[in-house]
């Protein structure tokens, strides 16, 4: 390996042209002003018995966007409920843009971070898998690997036919709210001239709270993604604007003035803390929803699961911004969920509701490791102590050549046709999904509501996704290293994730105590179709390293090596190695309640008046994106839809309720969704179908695929 100052002056020249002189970069705009500090509180006192207009549960990444849009009106006044601290005592950690990839705070023995682990996953093996969550303001924006990356028109308009209301939920209403979050800013035309960028500023935001950018300094190994990938048949394109199919370099949460991580805290949060009418007390977890009959009036919190209880009241509502895993445990542990549940645990049951905690679904990834001669990659940031130091030292005197201000930033999204090798292969993989479908929906559930809710779930998807120009694949580059793990090797790593599983599974508590950790169960590859999409998905992610002009600079692949070559073979290396991509969704979906929906289309609670949910947990289907730039423009939307839609029951209004059936919306005259989706397959049958062709597609069909049945079946006891 190349010694570390040398290393760091290579990396350097590669990047002599930067966006801007480190003497334009003080370190103390990393700090906001004091005065900017003066809303945040850690004395209960400053909520408890208190009446405030709107108490938000939860300071995570849409939470704290909407309580700041909410403090615009001075004659409102705003409680925030955040769990974790404020991040301060952390403060390097949190924003130097590359320290997720390089330890970071998101780990097991965290303080700022949940700590949850799903259960035993009887198709990986029976590992169980940890699930990194943001325990600290800001949330997970605040710890994530920074991608800022929106969900498809097609996706986007295929959620609005879903729940009935294209108008309401469709990409025409959710874009400009996406933008809204947004400050724009491209790289430096040495970076879009070398890694062959294609850029769009009408796509993007210009002077949101968000700082949407690009790394400091870019890996060498990035320059060649988009060629290849051309070379492979997959276009470029800037993803902005609702067409993400195809290779591009992500933007980043970055803040290109001091290349500091911009996320809800300081973005949103910090410059209008100083208003009198926002408070946001941290350290104190939500305990309970308190109801009066079915109206929600407040919230019960505590520091520890021994400390002293307090209550805040809403004087006009109570909004859950507490996630995918917060926001269904809360509702149980306060009586809103499946009775049966609730009766086994002693909790009085203010609304039946099956769908909380049902309808998760989550991105599950893994990766390929490459040997290669490229110039550098992280591997001496994780491996030597001493080069991390120089590299984080010059990352604070806002040096733009710092290895920590470059996060992974290489991605394309691959739709199913060029997976399978073709539009006939992939046209036979579906019809083999629709004849299963009944069977694996009665396994996972055997609630009424719930199976409708499948139903309809997987019918948009094989309606609109499915057969589309539509990433069902996403393959990344990752660069920030293996943390030594071969040696003096410089390792790249070309990522694999499954973007629209068929799988589904849940969140359900087993204690009536928010300090006590819920059940999660992602009931991951428990739907045969999907170890068959993420098969066909590391085969490409090989075939990209095999191609130039990337392939010039592979020396070896280390894993998993040329003893994997058939089906197989893969599918065994993918059970034992896959996890995770960050992105869960569904547990309180935006669905009709007949289908297992938990809110309506104002995102009020089905049958309780004053509660709202507004979180990635009301998203009723996968997005081929990462999370945190669509819960930006969920946040925007709901501050909109909260000034619109009147304190009624969920689901009692009928311009926003979402209690028709979906079922026309969904098997019925196409919608918007279907007429985007098949011009966007139009376009993708246009020779994009390269890919690793000769698999036997959909031989996991078979009697449904005997090992995954057993866990589906597994799932329908506690359904």
């Amino acid at each position: 390996m190349v010694a570390p100052t040398t290393l760091h002056f290579a990396a350097i020249a590669a990047t002599a042209v930067s966006l801007l002189p480190s003497s334009a970069l003080a370190r103390l705009d990393r700090r906001p002003l004091e005065l900017t500090r003066r809303a945040n509180t850690t004395d209960a006192a400053a909520l408890n018995g208190q009446t405030f207009d709107y108490v938000v549960v939860g300071g995570g990444t849409t939470g704290l966007a909407l309580a700041t849009r909410l403090s615009q009106n001075s004659t409102l006044k705003i409680a925030v409920l955040e769990a974790g601290s404020t991040g301060d005592q952390v403060e390097d950690e949190v924003l130097a843009p590359a320290m997720a990839y390089f330890g970071g705070i998101a780990n097991r023995q965290s303080p700022y971070d949940w700590q949850y682990m799903t259960t035993n996953q009887s198709e990986l093996d029976g590992r169980s898998i940890f699930w990194p969550r943001g325990k600290i303001l800001g949330g997970s924006s605040a710890v994530n690997g920074l991608y800022m990356i929106r969900q498809s028109a097609i996706e986007q308009d295929s959620w609005g036919s879903l729940v009935g209301d294209p108008q309401g939920w469709g990409w025409d209403t959710m874009y400009p709210y996406l933008k809204k979050s947004e400050t724009w800013t491209p790289p430096s035309d040495y970076y879009v001239s070398s890694a062959h960028m294609v850029l769009n500023q009408s796509l993007h935001g210009l002077d949101g709270p968000v700082h949407y950018s690009y790394p400091g300094i870019f890996y060498n190994s990035t320059f060649e993604w988009i060629p290849t990938l051309e070379n492979m048949g997959i276009d470029s394109r800037d993803p902005a604007g609702g067409e993400n199919w195809g290779a591009f370099i992500a933007t980043s949460a970055i803040n290109p003035t001091n290349w500091t991580r911009s996320y809800a805290k300081n973005g949103y949060l910090d410059p209008v803390n100083y208003r009198p009418n926002l408070v946001v007390l941290t350290g104190y977890q939500a305990t309970r929803i308190v109801f009066d009959g079915t109206t929600a009036t407040g919230v019960e919190f505590a520091a520890s699961a021994t400390g002293q209880t307090y209550t805040v009241n809403a004087g006009k509502e109570v909004i859950l911004s507490t996630g995918v895993i917060g926001t269904p445990q809360l509702l149980q542990v306060s009586g809103v969920g499946p009775t049966a549940l609730l009766s086994s645990l002693q909790i009085n049951v203010v609304k039946d509701l099956p769908g909380v905690g049902m309808h998760l679904t989550d991105h599950l990834s893994g990766a390929i490791t490459l040997n290669t001669s490229f110039p550098f990659s992280g591997d001496p940031v994780e491996s030597n102590t001493t080069f991390a130091a120089e590299q984080l030292a010059l990352w604070k005197q806002g040096d733009p050549n710092s290895l920590y201000t470059s996060p992974n930033d290489a991605v394309a999204y691959v739709n199913l046709t060029t997976l399978m090798g073709g539009a006939e292969a992939a046209t036979e993989f579906m019809q083999q999904i629709k004849a299963n479908q009944s069977a694996l929906v009665a396994a996972y559930s055997s609630d009424k509501a719930i199976q409708a809710g499948y139903n309809a779930s997987y019918s948009a998807e094989l309606r609109d996704i499915y057969p589309s120009a539509v990433g069902m694949a996403e393959i990344l580059l990752s660069n920030t290293g293996t943390y030594g793990a071969y040696g003096n090797a410089v390792t790249v790593q070309i990522q694999a994730a499954i973007q629209h599983p068929l799988s589904r599974g849940s969140v359900k508590i087993n204690s009536t105590s928010t300090f006590d950790k819920p059940l999660i169960d992602p009931g991951y590859l428990t739907h045969p179709a999907d170890i068959q999409i993420l098969r066909q998905a590391f085969k490409f992610a090989r075939n990209v390293s095999q191609t130039a002009p990337f392939s010039d600079y592979v020396l070896g692949e280390l894993s998993p090596g040329a003893a994997v070559q058939t089906d197989q073979e893969w599918e065994e290396w993918i059970r034992g190695v896959v996890s995770t991509e960050y992105h869960p969704a569904g547990t309180a979906s935006m669905l009709p309640e007949s289908e297992g929906g938990v809110v309506d289309n104002a995102l009020r609670v089905y049958g309780l008046t004053g509660l709202r949910v507004i979180d990635f947990s009301i998203v009723p289907m996968s997005f081929s994106a990462h999370a945190t730039a669509p819960a930006y423009g969920l946040a925007e939307r709901a501050y909109d839809l909260l000034l619109s839609t009147p304190k009624v029951a969920g689901g009692s209004d009928s311009k926003t309720n979402a209690n028709q059936s979906s079922s026309s919306a969904v098997t019925g005259v196409p919608g918007a969704a279907s007429k985007t989706a098949t011009a966007a397959n139009n376009a993708a049958e246009t020779g994009k179908a390269n890919s690793a062709a000769g698999s036997t597609i959909g031989a996991g069909f078979a009697n449904i695929g005997a090992a995954a049945l057993v866990g589906v079946l597994a799932l329908a006891l506690f359904a």
